[in-house]
């Protein structure tokens, strides 16, 4: 069994301890099993993988534990200590280290989310939502306009005004909410690209809710996130 963490954007030291797994793990993702992402699996009974088949799983203490086949033990009797990185740990030590939470650096923008659930449409990149919840829309400027929506075949485009003086707006009743979708957001002018990943309900502690995020690539939803549990 080997214990990972995608992390590429965390490039400063990172804290470390132990897991401690205790009841329901959830399936992050899967390659050559019938297992499900987003599926709850039990941490203390045996899980069988053949050769070539591979599962990550996130904990409620916020690992990430990928798991290759042969494989035939529960994943709660592996050594797990070795490497092991708590997701929130690391996004505290990195904020602590520049005293600043819920921003992520890219090559042309810095962005600051005021809360982890906002889907940012003015930054190309992933986002995160909880299941079974209408996203609401985010962007930097309050000055208005009008969000276009459209995949990218540009098969259909929805289009809706942006309130004034506000920097959030609800997706209406009927935009379509999928995993692993990708959307085109823009304000009259080049379209950003934003996928949306949904967090299964199964995830109900903040930092496997941060776990999953980094691994999703919602960095900036991530370190929002401390700051609603400090």
């Amino acid at each position: 069994m080997r214990v990972t963490f995608a992390a590429v954007v965390f490039a400063s030291v990172l804290a470390v301890a132990g897991p401690t797994l205790a009841g329901q793990l959830v399936v992050l993702e899967t390659r050559g099993t019938t297992l499900r992402s987003g599926q709850t699996i039990d941490d203390s009974k045996p899980l069988t993988l053949a050769d070539g088949e591979q599962v990550t799983l996130v904990t409620a203490d916020g690992s990430v534990l990928t798991l290759r086949g042969p494989y035939d033990k529960a994943p709660a009797a592996g050594n797990v200590d070795n490497g092991t990185v708590l997701a929130l740990d690391a996004l505290t030590t990195r904020r602590e280290q520049r005293n600043e939470a819920g921003v992520v650096r890219d090559a042309t923008a810095v962005v600051h989310l005021p809360s982890p659930w906002l889907v940012d449409v003015s930054h190309a990149g992933s986002t995160c939502i909880k299941a079974g919840e209408r996203p609401v829309f985010w962007r930097v400027s309050t000055d208005g306009g009008t969000l276009t929506i459209m995949p990218p075949d540009r098969s259909w485009r929805a289009e809706a005004p942006w309130p004034k003086g506000s920097a959030t707006m609800e997706a209406p009743d009927y935009f379509p909410v999928g995993d692993g979708r990708t959307y085109l957001a823009s304000f009259g002018g080049n379209p950003v690209a934003v996928t949306l990943s949904v967090l299964p309900p199964a995830l109900d502690t903040p930092q496997a809710q941060a776990a999953w995020m980094i691994e999703k690539g919602c960095t900036a939803q991530a370190e929002a996130l401390i700051e609603t549990v400090r």
